[in-house]
């Protein structure tokens, strides 16, 4: 993190390289550099939780559809409690087979 001192010297730096007149143009430009960068990234954020959104919604769906195909009753339980009963069909249903 930088000081007071050390942003104090790089203000002075920036004053005497590119002079009074240059100085509002180039803290506009930078200003709207980090707005950008700041737009940008809040995008690339926003797209990947929509990915992971969409994902679940997905896994969910696949969850639910092999459900009813085995006959199992998925309603009012929780995808860990529907995932064990499958399970336990499937594991079942192999057993009888053999």
């Amino acid at each position: 993190m930088l000081g007071m001192q050390e942003i104090i010297l790089i203000l002075v730096i920036l004053l005497l390289v590119f002079g009074p007149s240059k100085l509002p143009k180039l803290a506009r430009e930078l200003g709207k550099v980090w707005q950008e960068f700041n737009k940008a990234s809040s995008t690339a954020f926003e797209a990947l939780n929509s990915a992971d959104s969409a994902k679940d919604e997905n896994e969910k769906k696949l969850l639910m559809d092999v459900a009813v195909k085995l006959g199992v009753n998925a309603e009012g339980k929780t995808d860990k409690e529907l995932t064990e009963e499958i399970l336990t069909k499937v594991i079942n249903k192999e057993s009888v087979s053999t």
